[in-house]
């Protein structure tokens, strides 16, 4: 079996505190370092999950826990971060479709620089939020791997 056959899937509920973001950044961190993804593309899925967790523990007022549900599958992690805190008005972020450069990211209001920094370090995102309702913020990242046989 290849890396890129590899199948794992975990899913972690949490309470909104941002103490906790640390330990499923760990969590997901360790699982992704031992399948033997690059330290480079850890990075990049630490940050969009801290950002994603982020906006939940800054933003989703009503929420007491959320979910994040993560899938491995032919060499992609798909992220699903969920939350049923109130959702907001996707109108009132600026356009995430494309990665800002980072100078752009600097200017961004407080309210939405997280999803545009989450938008820079993956390839799909995916944000539904429903006013009074709830937000769930979906990204991907293609796996690199750490050339085989190297421990």
């Amino acid at each position: 079996m290849s890396q890129h056959d590899m199948r794992l899937q975990f899913s972690l509920e949490l309470p909104r505190d941002a103490a906790l973001v640390r330990e499923a950044r760990r969590t997901l961190d360790g699982a992704l370092a031992g399948a033997g993804v690059t330290q480079e593309c850890r990075d990049d899925i630490r940050l969009a999950l801290t950002e994603a967790c982020g906006n939940v523990v800054s933003h989703a007022s009503l929420a007491s826990d959320y979910h994040i549900d993560v899938t491995v599958e032919g060499g992609e992690c798909v992220i699903e971060v969920t939350d049923d805190g109130g959702g907001f008005d996707p109108a009132r972020v600026p356009a995430v479709e494309t990665a800002p450069v980072v100078e752009e990211v600097g200017r961004l209001e407080e309210g939405g620089r997280g999803l545009h920094v989450l938008a820079a370090v993956v390839e799909k995102l995916d944000v539904v939020s429903v006013e009074d309702t709830g937000t769930l913020v979906r990204f991907s990242k293609h796996l690199a791997w750490e050339p085989a046989g190297r421990e």
